[in-house]
């Protein structure tokens, strides 16, 4: 679906009490309200809900006293996206020293190509572990652990293994699921579909998976053993496998265009950086089919606590920020497509509104209404090589008390703050939510990513509001150099 959003704004002076007054529940729950109600649809990209949500969020940046920083003076900035759903696919390997053709369980593997159809024959086929070079795989479908290894400090990831492999030429990539076990769920998730940025070099021009019992079979046939070479995954660059392939295989496209809103408070001394703040607006829209037999059943995916919540304390904390005239620039991201892959937080560091080394500090807000603890907060990105000193600072001036397990830091390449900290740029995900590990297990457990994320009485605020005046705590402490210097860069901050 084509969007096009228009937006009459009139501006105003804010009253300076609104900058001034704490941050309360009520605030908060006033926008999940309209963010989670079933006008906007479940706020899925491409969608009306989409047009109806960056329109509710870039008017309340405005009335708070943002201005825009999208593309060419605007709010937004265009993510395109694609969806890929594979439709048909066949593919067979020959063993090349004895000429012998080896069958394959077509349930075993699953492809799919990022253009309409890919029809190619004799590909050459290696396995690729997760060291070294990967400059022998030009012209070759290859193998990939989808699990990297579990001790991979200086390693790429999964996802950064394989954009290797694509620039260097791999024509295809197929993860290798090795957990026997959980072959049946990646293979379920991979038939419905998958979404990507529509940028080149995303995607190899063939994708797919394979399960350890089918690829211990294919391996074997070319005398190498599978549990080894998984084994050594660390230590391994590229296998020849001795092997060829012939895939035929055919993919349904759907290209449409979401968007990032993009705002910006303008600091007195743009030299000395910026800081960002930001959240993802988007959710999964109607995420259930409808039952012909129970047709007024809520097929309603709202996301009030995922991220409705987030975006709340965003358009709070712009308002109080706005009126400091901070000396940093601090800028104010919704994002598209993090439930697809974190997909407007990539969006946004391929193309950022100044360069991407002058934001200072990234702070995301992510599911928040899940605590009724004023206190406790879990520091999602500690010890990240970021300024986790000032972090406490800030901290003992709020009254606020750190958790130390360290239990919420599994979730730290699961929130778009991620992309920033894979680029060096520090970035938290700081709120009580995720201390209160028994609601939000429940949480996780339940609503998340169901019909029953809505505004009810579940709902918990308290610490949520908590989190919003912290967060504004954080924005007055780090945009300024007397409290925090940072490391100055050179040249203008300016769009």
């Amino acid at each position: 679906m084509r969007m096009i959003a228009v937006l009459i704004f009139i501006s105003f002076a804010i009253p300076g009490a609104a900058h001034a007054q704490a941050i309360s529940e009520a605030d908060l729950l006033g926008h999940i309200e309209v963010l989670a109600s079933d006008a906007f649809e479940g706020r899925a990209p491409g969608t009306a809900g989409e047009n109806k949500t960056v329109n509710y969020i870039a008017t309340q940046w405005a009335l708070a006293g943002l201005k825009p920083a999208g593309e060419s003076g605007s709010w937004y900035a265009p993510v395109p996206l694609v969806e890929r759903t594979p439709t048909r696919s066949r593919i067979s390997f020959l063993n090349e020293s004895r000429g012998k053709t080896l069958r394959m369980k077509q349930d075993q593997i699953i492809l799919r190509s990022r253009d309409r159809s890919f029809d190619h024959s004799n590909i050459p086929v290696v396995f690729a572990g997760y060291a070294g070079s990967t400059l022998a795989v030009a012209g070759k479908l290859v193998l990939l652990p989808r699990k990297p290894p579990a001790d991979s400090d200086g390693l790429p990831d999964y996802r950064n293994r394989k954009l290797q492999l694509i620039q260097q030429g791999a024509v295809g990539v197929i993860a290798i699921i090795e957990e026997q076990k959980r072959w049946p769920r990646f293979r379920r998730f991979f038939e419905r579909g998958s979404t990507g940025l529509a940028y080149p070099g995303n995607h190899a021009a063939l994708e797919g998976l394979i399960s350890f019992d089918q690829f211990r079979k294919l391996v074997r046939q070319s005398d190498h053993n599978a549990k080894q070479l998984i084994a050594e995954r660390a230590a391994i660059s590229i296998v020849k496998l001795g092997l060829s392939a012939d895939a035929l295989v055919e993919t349904q496209l759907r290209s449409y265009t979401s968007h990032n809103v993009i705002g910006k408070i303008a600091g007195t001394n743009p030299k000395s950086g910026a800081l960002l703040f930001m959240g993802h607006w988007d959710h999964f829209g109607e995420c259930r089919i409808e039952d012909p037999l129970e047709p007024e059943k809520d097929r309603i995916c709202n996301g009030a606590v995922d991220n409705a919540s987030g975006i709340s304390l965003l358009i709070e904390t712009a308002k109080r920020l706005s009126g400091d005239a901070p000396e940093r620039d601090i800028y104010y991201l919704a994002t598209t497509a993090e439930e697809k892959g974190l997909l407007g937080a990539r969006a946004f560091v391929n193309s950022p509104p100044i360069a991407l080394q002058k934001f200072k500090l990234v702070f995301n807000a992510d599911t928040i209404a899940l605590s009724d603890d004023g206190e406790k907060i879990a520091v999602i990105g500690l010890g990240q090589a970021g300024p986790d000193s000032d972090i406490e600072i800030v901290a003992k001036r709020e009254g606020r008390q750190i958790d130390r397990t360290g239990n919420a830091d599994v979730y730290v390449k699961r929130q778009d703050g991620y992309v920033f900290l894979e680029r060096d740029i520090p970035a938290y995900m700081i709120t009580s939510a995720f201390a209160d590990e028994e609601r939000l297990e429940a949480f996780i457990n339940g609503p998340y990513h169901d019909v029953s994320d809505e505004v009810n009485d579940t709902l918990e605020l308290t610490g949520a509001a908590a989190d919003a005046n912290f967060h504004v705590a954080l924005g007055r402490y780090f945009s300024s150099t007397a409290t925090y210097p940072g490391k100055v860069t050179s040249g203008s901050a300016d769009n």
